[in-house]
């Protein structure tokens, strides 16, 4: 007995909050719903869909105006008959509208609407009916039968609901299991239901005062189970709750919700203030519910208790609690906590008649409350009971050995997880130690290779500079030799005619002859310096030129050109004539070659070049030797890896020599 009447100390202790109940009072509260649905009242719909948005007119409003929800119910009664699902509908609405007048007609009326929809196989069948239950659990709770209750949650409404894969009556119907336990005290067992309650809730289109008053449950039970973490998780999820629905909810509830968690933060100044703030807030809303006004008064009693002020504690426990319990369907849960904080407050005030007065009453509220919590524990269960029983005299006597090889086992579990701890904090330095030695590696490679592609960029740009340079120069000694020198070896060639005629001689004629050599060979120079046909014409055009100028009586050149390459800059078109130029050039030089073939494709962006010779070759190690590597051949190499391309030359003494060239343009 006397371990009991200590326990039930530290619930009051903890603070344990009046017994909680699934109502509640808003000052207009459902008003979007309420003006939702009639919007959708004057539309046509399908009888059902009729009654339907009737029935759930009636329920709102009968939250804050029973007029209305008198006559939106009677309207949908009206349409029984229409269709087998309205019968069982209304009888279901009628019954929560008897809630709050007459338990056992609503009950009645809920039960029999529970067997008219088991008969009806549809999915909103099957969610009405797993509402009827639900609601047929809630009356027992207000008849103080909590047991029942617990049966007809348990055994009856979830394995319907589960069956109709509905998650918002799945979460009510946990949140009422939890409240149970809440209510008995088994804040272990609440906080597993509810949570689950919040969980499934948040799945579905879920009534926010209904989830509302789950948090303010949780908070009180997380902490009375020392779940301080999850308290605090707890609230951050209500603040983002209470953003989402702002307007929507009771702004007392908000305080009181803030307010007792600072209660049990020990922060009590805090916590007083947001206590009186949840008051004025509910006297602003015209709440006039006894037990949320006692509620709320309650936890202000707890605090004042904590903060050792008695005298003040005791005018709100008087004036405000026990009045409104008084008024009002108390639950057993009530009466208890009420005697709970009046024998902790005259024991401040040192009024020791008063404290033995109460605590008489509290003896015997307490040793029922204890009994009755063994007969819900084994509700169904009894041979496993007094199998536990059993067990535990079993484990008492074990207790003395248990605690020997507890220690033991604890002192070298503790070892070995010290142990453990060394080697994963030695093992995590090595590799924090191998994987900053492997970014300072990889660093030190991304600067080099940042380095080379700087030097690359440079190198390129100076040879850029050059082949431009060089080109530049090209096109204006061209243009000076057909320009300047070329004027002037015409204009020579012309006086030496009119003397010709003027006094006709053999040597005249020689001279001439020599004229026409020199503006021939002049006009060669040019044309090889910037080839007037590449500005004017084109790649294709200027290569069919190139050929046809450098091909003689001993080697013939042929040109073979695939593909369309005028859409090539002048840039990338002088480079390509160059590399070939040269090519055929060494090729004349020194391959002795009778016949040279030159082809040049594009396909996809990508240049094909190849010239082959079936001159006398070469011995291929010469390509490695700088020294006896010719300037054309260089140059060669020169443009081909300006223009980013690859270079393959293959040959043999005596069998020829092939250049293959790839460029990306």
């Amino acid at each position: 007995m006397n371990a009991r009447r200590n326990l039930f100390f530290i619930f009051l202790l903890l603070g344990i909050a009046l017994t909680s109940t699934a109502t509640q009072q808003v000052a207009y509260p459902y008003k979007k719903e309420i003006d939702s649905l009639k919007k959708v009242l004057n539309t046509k719909q399908k009888v059902v869909d009729r009654a339907r948005v009737l029935f759930d007119l009636s329920y709102y409003y009968s939250f804050s105006d029973s007029t209305n929800a008198h006559y939106y119910l009677d309207q949908g009664l009206a349409l029984n008959g229409k269709a087998p699902i309205i019968s069982g509908m209304g009888k279901f609405y009628e019954g929560m509208f008897y809630m709050d007048y007459d338990l056992p007609r609503a009950i009645e009326l809920m039960e029999s609407a529970e067997s008219e929809l088991a008969a009806i196989n549809s999915p909103e069948a099957k969610k009405l009916r797993a509402r009827t239950l639900n609601n047929i659990a809630t009356a027992y709770q207000w008849q103080d039968k909590h047991v029942k209750m617990l049966d007809v949650l348990i055994n009856r409404a979830l394995p319907v609901a589960f069956d109709a894969n509905d998650n918002v009556i799945t979460g009510n119907i946990h949140y009422k299991i939890g409240m149970n336990f809440w209510n008995n005290l088994q804040y272990v067992e609440a906080n597993r239901y509810l949570n689950d309650a919040v969980s499934y809730l948040k799945k579905g289109n879920y009534d926010h005062l209904t989830l509302n008053e789950i948090y303010k449950l949780l908070i009180i039970s997380l902490h009375a189970s020392n779940e301080t973490e999850k308290a605090d998780s707890l609230i951050a999820d209500f603040e983002r709750f209470s953003k989402k629905h702002k307007g929507e909810l009771p702004l007392g509830d908000y305080y009181y919700i803030h307010g007792t968690h600072y209660r049990f933060k020990k922060q009590y100044d805090k916590a007083l203030e947001l206590m009186d703030k949840a008051i004025e807030a509910t006297i602003r809303d015209k709440d006039s519910d006894p037990r949320s006004w006692g509620g709320l008064h309650y936890q202000r009693t707890l605090i004042n208790i904590a903060k050792k002020d008695y005298k003040a504690a005791l005018v709100d426990l008087k004036n405000n609690v026990e009045a409104n319990i008084k008024s009002h369907t108390a639950f057993f849960q009530d009466s208890l906590n009420l005697a709970l904080a009046y024998v902790k407050i005259y024991e401040g005030l040192g009024d020791y008649p008063k404290v033995l007065e109460w605590i008489k009453k509290k003896d015997v509220l307490q040793e029922a409350m204890y009994n009755r919590k063994i007969r819900e524990s084994i509700v169904g269960y009894e041979v496993k009971y007094q199998t536990l029983q059993k067990e535990n005299e079993i484990l008492s006597l074990k207790a003395e050995r248990d605690k020997t090889e507890s220690d033991i086992r604890n002192t070298r579990v503790i070892i070995a997880l010290v142990a453990i701890m060394l080697v994963l904090i030695g093992y995590f330095l090595v590799k924090n130690h191998q994987k900053n030695k492997r970014l300072l590696q990889q660093q030190e490679i991304n600067n080099q290779q940042k380095l080379l592609d700087e030097k690359q960029k440079q190198k390129l740009m100076s040879l850029d500079a050059m082949l431009q340079g060089e080109e530049k120069e090209r096109n204006r000694l061209s243009r000076d030799l057909h320009d300047g020198l070329g004027s002037i070896l015409a204009s020579i060639k012309y006086k030496v005619l009119d003397l010709q005629l003027i006094n006709p001689h053999d040597k005249v004629n020689s001279v001439l002859m020599d004229m026409d050599y020199a503006i021939t060979e002049m006009r060669r120079i040019s044309h090889n310096l910037m080839p007037e046909a590449l500005r004017r014409f084109g790649l294709e055009v200027s290569l069919n030129d190139l050929c046809k100028s450098l091909q003689n009586i001993n080697t013939k050149i042929e040109l073979q050109v695939y593909g369309s390459l005028e859409n090539l800059i002048l840039d990338q078109q002088t480079h390509i004539y160059r590399i070939i130029q040269e090519l055929i050039y060494n090729s004349l030089k020194h391959s002795g070659a009778k016949h040279i073939l030159v082809q040049c494709s594009m396909e996809d962006n990508v240049i094909f070049i190849t010239v082959e010779d079936d001159g006398v070759g070469f011995a291929p190690h010469i390509l490695n030797e700088t020294s006896k590597v010719g300037a054309g051949l260089k140059n060669v190499k020169i443009r081909v890896n300006y223009l980013h391309g690859k270079l393959d030359i293959r040959s043999e003494i005596g069998k020829g020599t092939s250049v293959d060239i790839e460029l990306s343009v």
